[in-house]
């Protein structure tokens, strides 16, 4: 029997293959044709629902049948500064294969393949082994992800403490943090399903496996606890714009006030002398249109002064 990694770009079937039961096999697919998907019914006899499932989008998920495990599992994509997506790989776990099934690229897959490709014993330990390393690298992915987040907020912070934020990067953040919400849900709900592999509670999962799992639910684990710091951190730096944002308005309160103030006085002075009484000696006199000025240049400069020695400037 021959072994190794191969790639193929038609139609093989894997009835006879499968039947060599001394061998483990990853069969992956790649964005399938209709054609090609038929294969997971006519060779691995699948239930036809779940093929259905595994065609169209679905949410994380574990099934288990008599001879086969099902399980949709989802990775985090970091897509523009402040946006991340998702991308769906479907498993199914028999005695001595793994399915992978992905309408997507996944990088993560393509450099497993060159390094079954330099050395294949990571096909040799056996199926489950198998699967444990491809979703371990897949969480992997989730860290990575995490870390442009992190130099994410911190780009957040700066534009914040630059003192001149615009109302589009609350908008951002508010985007980010229900990202994050999401990404905390499906990584949640993964790791669930995980402990339930490492408690070895399925048939096709050999002790030797089970403490893998329960180092990648681990994982999954610690990328909770990353997810609940950054939503954390997005609401102090939410708090923080606010914060920056009230200040900036009471600076302009406050100017407009000084400005109010000091003009009242100046209003009631010019309103006094624009009385039409026609016994005013000031509107008679050679300098009352100067004394008048300098009457409200010295209230104006008194009203600063003691604004200044208030504090109040």
């Amino acid at each position: 029997m021959e072994t190794g990694c191969k790639r193929f770009d038609g139609i093989i079937h894997f009835t006879e293959i499968l039947s060599h039961h001394e061998n483990s096999y990853w069969i992956d697919f790649e964005n399938p044709s209709d054609e090609e998907s038929y294969i997971l019914y006519s060779d691995f006899k699948f239930h036809p629902l779940i093929i259905e499932d595994t065609i169209e989008s679905s949410s994380p998920k574990l099934d288990v049948f008599k001879d086969y495990l099902y399980m949709v599992f989802h990775t985090a994509d970091y897509v523009k500064e402040g946006e991340l997506g998702s991308r769906e790989i479907d498993f199914f776990l028999g005695k001595n294969y793994v399915v992978t099934y992905h309408r997507e690229k996944f990088p993560t897959l393509n450099h497993l393949f060159e390094k079954c490709l330099r050395d294949d014993r990571i096909l040799s330990r056996g199926a489950d082994f198998i699967m444990h390393t491809i979703i371990d690298n897949l969480v992997d992915d989730y860290n990575n992800t995490l870390k442009m987040v992190a130099a994410t907020i911190d780009s957040f912070e700066a534009e914040i403490f630059s003192g001149n934020p615009g109302r589009e990067i609350l908008r951002r953040i508010f985007e980010l943090k229900e990202d994050i919400a999401e990404l905390k849900k499906t990584a949640l709900a993964q790791r669930d399903m995980l402990w339930r592999f490492s408690r070895g509670e399925y048939k096709l999962t050999s002790p030797e496996s089970l403490i893998y799992f329960r180092d990648v639910y681990d994982h999954l684990s610690q990328v909770n606890d990353k997810a609940d710091h950054f939503r954390d951190l997005l609401t102090s730096v939410m708090e923080a714009f606010f914060s920056i944002t009230s200040e900036k308005t009471n600076r302009i309160m406050k100017t407009l006030t000084v400005f109010t103030v000091v003009l009242l006085p100046l209003s009631l002075i010019a309103s006094i002398y624009g009385m039409n009484f026609k016994n005013m000696p000031e509107l008679q006199w050679e300098y009352g249109y100067y004394f008048a000025l300098l009457l409200m240049l010295v209230v104006m400069i008194v009203t600063l002064v003691i604004f200044k020695i208030k504090d109040w400037l």
